[in-house]
């Protein structure tokens, strides 16, 4: 998150050695000063039997294109502005761009921010303005850097720590992407707001723990139930920590609420375990992850059973996303390296299921993709990936993924049942 940075370091001279250092702190008087910084990433994307067939194949593939530009001005030290803007493109794809692929040029984020208490390491920080929020492991709030257009959102946050418990509050309103110029409008209808405090806990080192609830409306969401108005209530808990060599991240929560005239029983379980070998030059890690997203168990029975990830990033089935965690259960074992410094290899494969079985698929952003249908199989596929990650320089990273999802007896019992196979690879500078 770019606002998170903080370059005052550079006020000293002698730690000024990189080609942008001279934008990225610029003392303006007393305690006052601006930095200034920018991503551009170039992304070639290309999926073979999209929508497992049943969509246009595009045997060429396609270019998307982000650029990044931000300005974050200190006044003092309590009170700070920050301002974004970006630019999202795609070039080449069959069919059009998606939902989240082409936003010309807008505001991503503008903000005035107050800290109207600090003392020692407690401090109390308001927000008001448009804002990039990502909460927690970005299970239901993220930011989307996988996909070609940022989320944002309209709205005011206030966030800090006191006496060791950490907090957040929001009440926003959803950002959606319009592809014009300047044309990004939030709604009354469309929102996001809860909190969460978080604390210290002692099963490992570094443990943490946190308990947050949220509440999402949507004046018109889509399942196999059918499409009506959403009032979502989220509440959780999520524990985590990380030691030498054992780290762990488990989550597990309710969704209540009402979808039209009828209601929302919804849940979820998370759970990501990994093992590192500290002592072996490439430090791997052997992690093994397990989830379950429930599913609507009947149609038409007036209570909506499909769980909703609301906002999350594209983690749950890599960058390709082609299953989410809605009506799923996912296991997914993985191994990483760290080849160098600076390159990193991921060797992972994750089977899917479905949780439910009269319910169907859902996508990252919980668009339906298959109908149960008449099917009776719960496999939906499993897919092998590999992740290459090279930090060429500190403002370049090249990222390449390749994946392959073997179609299940769910898909092919569903036709088209098409094996897909998904290749990605960018260029992200950033300064």
């Amino acid at each position: 998150m770019r606002y998170e940075e903080d370059f005052r370091f550079l006020a000293d001279a002698r730690c000024r050695t990189g080609p942008w250092d001279p934008i990225k702190f610029l003392p303006l008087g007393r305690e006052r000063y601006a930095s200034f910084g920018g991503e551009a990433r170039i992304r070639y994307e290309r999926f073979r039997n999209p929508g497992f067939g049943r969509d246009p194949q595009d045997p060429n593939g396609y270019l998307l294109q982000r650029y990044l530009l931000h300005g974050d001005l200190h006044v003092d030290d309590r009170w700070r502005v920050f301002g974004q803007l970006e630019s999202s493109l795609i070039h080449g794809r069959v069919g059009g761009a998606r939902a989240s692929d082409e936003n010309r040029l807008d505001v991503n984020q503008a903000f005035a921010e107050w800290i109207p208490y600090r003392r020692d390491n407690d401090a109390v920080t308001l927000r008001v303005g448009r804002q990039e929020v990502e909460l927690g492991s970005a299970q239901f709030t993220s930011a989307r850097n996988g996909f070609n257009d940022r989320q944002s959102f309209d709205g005011v946050r206030a966030f800090g720590q006191f006496e060791g418990w950490r907090f957040h509050a929001m009440a926003t309103r959803v950002v959606p992407t319009v592809r014009g110029t300047f044309d990004d409008r939030s709604s009354r209808d469309e929102t996001l707001s809860g909190f969460y405090v978080a604390h210290g806990q002692p099963l490992m080192p570094d443990g943490q723990a946190v308990y947050y609830m949220s509440r999402r409306t949507d004046p018109r969401t889509a399942y196999q139930a059918g499409n009506d108005r959403e009032e979502r209530l989220t509440t959780g808990t999520r524990w985590w920590g990380r030691g030498e060599t054992w780290d762990f991240s488990y989550e597990v929560g309710l969704q209540t609420g009402s979808f039209g005239a009828g209601s929302i029983r919804a849940w979820y379980l998370s759970t990501d375990t990994g093992y590192t070998r500290p002592s072996h030059p490439s430090r791997p890690r052997f992690g093994l992850r397990f989830n379950i997203g429930s599913g609507d168990a009947r149609a038409g029975d007036g209570r909506l059973g499909t769980f909703s990830p609301l906002f999350a990033a594209t983690a749950y089935s890599g960058l390709a996303g082609l299953i989410g965690p809605s009506n799923s259960v996912a296991l997914a074992p993985s191994v990483t390296w760290e080849l160098d410094e600076r390159r990193t290899l991921l060797l992972g494969v994750i089977g899917f299921w479905r949780q439910s079985l009269g319910d169907g698929i859902y996508n990252v952003n919980t668009e339906v993709q298959r109908l149960a249908g008449r099917s009776q199989a719960r496999h939906v596929g499993t897919q092998p990936t590999v992740q290459f990650v090279w930090q060429l320089t500190p403002q370049l990273t090249w990222l390449s993924v390749v994946s392959y999802l073997q179609a299940g007896a769910f898909l092919k019992e569903t036709p088209p049942g098409e094996d897909v196979t998904y290749v990605t690879s960018w260029l992200a500078y950033r300064f």
